[in-house]
């Protein structure tokens, strides 16, 4: 399996995982390359905008990164107009052990404008992405669930 195969499972994984914390009347994932939304729920009539990440490595650095760029173009919070940020912390992939955060994607951009992460970083695939890092725990106000002990 390539590289970018295993990641759109994962992602697409997740995106599923997320409907079990979320309540909703109907739901409808993007299809493509949509940069905007990944699920779409209706709830009482209203719909409401997800975006999904998941991250292996952010229990081993104890950080999250948020896309803003990929490849000279706007990516993940700067190009998407979901209402919540919906971001795993995958401690144990095989397990299924994580941490999830929600954010309100308005409060994750009023925290980069007040400059509350770590830093920016570049990385990801050639190193073409470039976000910001922020600490687990400065977002952990935000923690939904633990399925295991995985406190912060």
């Amino acid at each position: 399996m390539s590289k970018f195969t295993s990641c759109l499972s994962q992602g697409k994984f997740y995106e599923q995982e997320t409907l079990k914390y979320i309540e909703h009347d109907a739901h409808e994932f993007s299809v493509g390359k949509c940069k905007e939304w990944d699920i779409k729920v209706s709830k009482q009539g209203l719909p409401v905008y997800y975006e999904v990440k998941s991250e292996t490595n952010a229990f081993k650095y104890g950080n999250l990164c948020i896309e803003y760029e990929y490849n000279d173009g706007k990516s993940g919070i700067d190009a998407t107009i979901a209402d919540y940020w919906v971001h795993f912390a995958i401690k144990d992939k095989v397990k299924n052990i994580y941490t999830l955060f929600i954010i309100p994607t308005g409060e994750l951009r009023q925290l980069i404008t007040d400059e509350k992460y770590l830093r920016k970083i570049t990385g990801g695939d050639r190193n073409l992405s470039k976000c910001y890092l922020f600490r687990m725990t400065d977002l952990k106000k935000y923690i939904q669930e633990f399925k295991a002990a995985a406190a912060l």
